[in-house]
């Protein structure tokens, strides 16, 4: 049997280390310099016709420059990109969850200027039920989002997929969180609220939602919900469709 002393143990991982390190910073230096080539894809792609190819292309765009500490006019650039096709794609609401990522860019504020006449013309439908699909940014191309849809005996189901995305979340993916209830909401207020569940935490996991006509309110107690690292499920959530 062959024996590896300390120093050599040591020398060892030290070497791996060094050579996992290498193999990251490499894998990035490739990835990053392949940040212009999304943006050529979608162009083409939008030349083409194929406007869902140039959302996913312009979306890693935007998400690899964010990674790659591009610069804001050039990450920004990317954001418009997303927006332009989604409004081609008759997606206003979506265009405008990307345009607010930026909203005192020039470009942003021209672009949200021509969905105004549209989003004004949504807000009776927006304000009439809180069906749809809402959005918080998460980074890098992802967004948390919740989804209410209507079930038996006047109750939603609400469903909530969290994000967060850790440093090398662009190779690996996003850490995760989610829950799904059934249940009412009042007077544009509702309350997600499981039993404490003693493999999570002996603390309740609860979640208070404020609906307005063009967003959620989310807002997580202290308790444990067992989601991912770093995932929560509060901030404010843009409504992105009405289904």
């Amino acid at each position: 049997m062959n024996w590896i002393g300390k120093g050599g143990l040591l020398a060892a991982l030290c070497y791996v280390a060094h050579s996992a390190a290498a193999t990251d910073d490499d894998q990035i230096k490739l990835a990053c310099d392949k940040v212009d080539s999304y943006a050529q894809a979608g162009a083409s792609a939008y030349q083409h016709g194929n406007l869902a190819k140039a959302i996913d292309e312009y979306t890693a765009q935007a998400g690899w420059s964010e990674f790659c500490r591009r610069s804001q006019r050039e990450i920004q650039t990317a954001y418009n990109n997303i927006a332009l096709m989604l409004i081609r794609n008759d997606e206003p609401l979506q265009a405008r969850a990307w345009l607010n990522l930026a909203p005192d860019n020039d470009k942003s504020r021209y672009n949200l200027t021509l969905l105004q006449p549209i989003l004004t013309r949504l807000t009776p439908a927006l304000a009439s039920t809180p069906m749809g699909q809402y959005w918080r940014y998460a980074g890098q191309g992802v967004w948390s989002s919740v989804s209410v849809m209507p079930a038996d005996n006047g109750q939603w189901k609400i469903t909530f997929n969290g994000y967060y995305m850790p440093g090398m979340g662009m190779f690996y993916g996003p850490n995760i969180g989610q829950f799904t209830t059934i249940q009412s909401i009042d007077n544009n207020k509702s309350i997600y609220a499981p039993l404490a569940d003693s493999t999570i935490s002996d603390a309740p996991c609860q979640v208070d939602m404020l609906f307005e006509a063009d967003r959620l309110h989310l807002t997580q107690g202290s308790g444990d919900c067992g989601f991912g690292m770093n995932v929560a499920a509060s901030g404010e959530f843009l409504r992105v469709s009405l289904y």
